[in-house]
This record gives C-alpha cells, sequence and structure tokens, in this order.
C-alpha cells in the first residue's frame, strides 16, 4: 500500500531549524524569524506561496483545564483523525480549547444547564462581548459546572485544531530543503489571565530547535513574481507584511533577475521593531533594493507607508509606467485600503488622469498581474 503523500490531510513533521527573534526586546510588535526543513518530504513551494503550520496547545492551559473539569489525563479519547490518544496529548495536539462561541457554548451548556449562559446564548451582542478574550478554561471555572460524565463525553463537543496559514518567508531557490516564516507573536491579557496566539505562542514559545512540527504547502496562484524578471516590482509589507517580500527578493537575487526592487515597509519604532535589518542593510549597499521605512511613531504626527509612497509619488509613477508590477501584503481592514487609495491618487496625479481613468489604469493592472495582493 503506497503511503499518502504529504499535504494537507497528512501533514509533514517538519524538523525545527531555529526560531529566532527579529524585533528587539521591549518590541510591542514581537516578531519571529521560524525555519523549518522540507527534506524527504516531497514538498515543493514557490514564492508567493503559504505554509499551513497545525499548531499544539500550551500543555499548562490543557492541564489547568483538566484539573478544572476532574477528568483524567490518562483516559484514552478518540481524535478527529480517527485514531486514540490519552486526554491530555490529544487536548495539545488535536481539539482547540481556546475558541470559545456559540456553537461551544450551546453544547457546554448541555452538560452544565447554566441559565446564564442559556440567556448569554440568545443574545447577540452579550454573545460576541462575553465570547472576547475566553478560552475553556474560564468556562470550566463558572459556578455551573459541566458534568461530562466522561472524557470521551468531553472530547465530543470540541473542534478540530486548525491549522494556520503563513506567509512564506524564503525563496526555493535560495534556501533547498528549507521554509522559513516570519511571524508576529500574538499576546494579550484578558480577564487577569495572560494568553496568546495559539500557533504565533507555538512557534515562538513552544518550538525548539530539533523538535517537529506538522506543516504543509498551500498554493497562492495570484500572488506571484512577474514572468518576465527583468520588470520592476514595488512591494508594500509593514509589519509581518514584509514577510512575502523576503522571499521575493531572495528569488529575484538568487535567479539573477535584473529588474529593480523597491521595498515599502513600516512599524512604530526604529530602535525595536526592525525586521530583516541586517539583510535589507546589505541589498541597500549593494544596489540591489531600494527601501523607503515608515517608522510611525517615532515622531509627533503618524507616518505610515502610503505616506511614503505619496512622498515618492514622482518616481512610483515612472516605475509604474515602466511596467512595474505592485505587491501589497498585510492588514486587509486598513492598511490595503489606505495603500490603494495612495496608489489611486498616485495615478491620478502624476499620470494626469480622472478618478475614473485612474480607477481604469489600476483596474487594467489586475487584469494584467501587476497589481496583486496578499491580506488577511
Amino acid at each position: 500500500m503506497t503511503a499518502e503523500p504529504y499535504g494537507k490531510k497528512n501533514p509533514f513533521p517538519a524538523p525545527v531549524l531555529g526560531v529566532r527573534p527579529l524585533t528587539a526586546p521591549g518590541s510591542a510588535k514581537e516578531t519571529i524569524h521560524a525555519e523549518f526543513s522540507l527534506e524527504g518530504s516531497g514538498l515543493e513551494y514557490v514564492t508567493g506561496d503559504a505554509l499551513g503550520v497545525i499548531p499544539c496547545n500550551d500543555p499548562a492551559l490543557a492541564d489547568a483545564l483538566i484539573a478544572a473539569l476532574g477528568l483524567n489525563p490518562d483516559a484514552a479519547v478518540p481524535t478527529p483523525e480517527g485514531d486514540s490518544k490519552p486526554l491530555r496529548e490529544a487536548l495539545i495536539s488535536n481539539y482547540d480549547i481556546t475558541t470559545v462561541n456559540k456553537g461551544i457554548l450551546t453544547k457546554w451548556n448541555t452538560f452544565a444547564n447554566c441559565p446564564y449562559l442559556a440567556e448569554i446564548i440568545e443574545d447577540k451582542e452579550k454573545l460576541n462581548n462575553f465570547c472576547w478574550g475566553r478560552d475553556l478554561l474560564d468556562l470550566a471555572g463558572m459556578n455551573h459546572k459541566p458534568n461530562f460524565g466522561s472524557e470521551e463525553a468531553f472530547v465530543g463537543i470540541l473542534k478540530k485544531l486548525m491549522p494556520r496559514l503563513y506567509s512564506i518567508a524564503s525563496s526555493p531557490t535560495a534556501h533547498p530543503g528549507q521554509v522559513h516564516l516570519c511571524v508576529g507573536a500574538v499576546r494579550y491579557t484578558a480577564f487577569d489571565r495572560q494568553r496568546g496566539g495559539v500557533c504565533s505562542t507555538f512557534m515562538a514559545d513552544r518550538m525548539p530547535q530539533g523538535s517537529t512540527a506538522r506543516v504543509f504547502i498551500h498554493s497562492n496562484k495570484n500572488f506571484r513574481l512577474p514572468e518576465n524578471s527583468a520588470l520592476p516590482i514595488i512591494m508594500v509589507g509593514p509589519g509581518t507584511g514584509i514577510a512575502p517580500f523576503r522571499a521575493f527578493w531572495e528569488e529575484r537575487i538568487a535567479t539573477g533577475a535584473t529588474g529593480p526592487n523597491w521595498l515599502f515597509f513600516g512599524n512604530p519604532h526604529q530602535a525595536t521593531d526592525g525586521c530583516y535589518t541586517d539583510e535589507l542593510d546589505t541589498l541597500v549597499s549593494e544596489g540591489k533594493l531600494k527601501l523607503s521605512v515608515a517608522w510611525s511613531r517615532d515622531q509627533a504626527e503618524k507616518v505610515y507607508v502610503q505616506h511614503l509612497m505619496e512622498r515618492e509619488g514622482a518616481e512610483l509613477w515612472a516605475w509604474l509606467e515602466k511596467g512595474a508590477c505592485f505587491y501589497v501584503c498585510g492588514d486587509a481592514s486598513r492598511m490595503a485600503k489606505d495603500v490603494e487609495q495612495a496608489l489611486l491618487d498616485i495615478i491620478s496625479r502624476y499620470g494626469h488622469k480622472t478618478a475614473d481613468e485612474a480607477a481604469a489604469y489600476l483596474a487594467a493592472m489586475k487584469t494584467d498581474k501587476r497589481y496583486q495582493r496578499d491580506v488577511y
């Protein structure tokens, strides 16, 4: 019987080659660089693709939850993958124990019979307010304790621990057999407890060199370098939005691309929040990259990447007229919208176009795959 190839349904246990901080201690934008080996996996990727990572929950959270519910950590329970594991191992590796929503509250309350939860479940506003920042340990600490009766009944209400997708931050040409990520570690306090993003803190805190992480490649065919390597590229990636652009500049250099490269990067403070600073300094000094950086909090007036675009509008327009491909990666809710508006304003101002004509120019860029976004 042929073994199933590695992929989303059969993640590869990738050896961890190393994890290092990119930002300095004290940064409010804590960012790490993680490297994995893909040797022997058969997995291949192209710059612009994403890596799916299936995290492990914090063992301390799993232990506290088991204790709060009075369950046996060694009791065998089924997993979503169809096998059987001790409860503790399953809660760490297989089940979501941090997401609280209407579905989990409804199932939980069939065992808890809590009037307060029953009221919340039926009120959308109260439900949203209640769920924010809470996990299953918070539910286990409420006055109405659920009586699951068995460990198997408890995991029966849980959802599968889902993968997280991260833009790949490496070129397969520059790093054969490896894949790299640039990840922002999410940490916050809610209801007097320190908490964190499941996957980002897994990689930052609980993924030592030599351990493994379950990964697969997620193709992103709508975020690709131009086939003509002589074309200029403009990359806008503040914060961890820089991730795919590290892959882009590595690939362009490794393959001898002749087109110029321009990166717009931004973060709050230059002293603590730089990413790949040494690499960028080297590329700039060698004439391989034009770099525009917005340190948004280092002056009285906040400066973001779109403001730098506007300041460099004449040159940016000249690059576009030479056929430059324009890429954006990062926050979809505000940054990407602001960058698109700045781009339209530049096209209108320096291209001497009406608003409708500028919109048509941008639409043509999209059609020609010269305007691509990887936003989330």
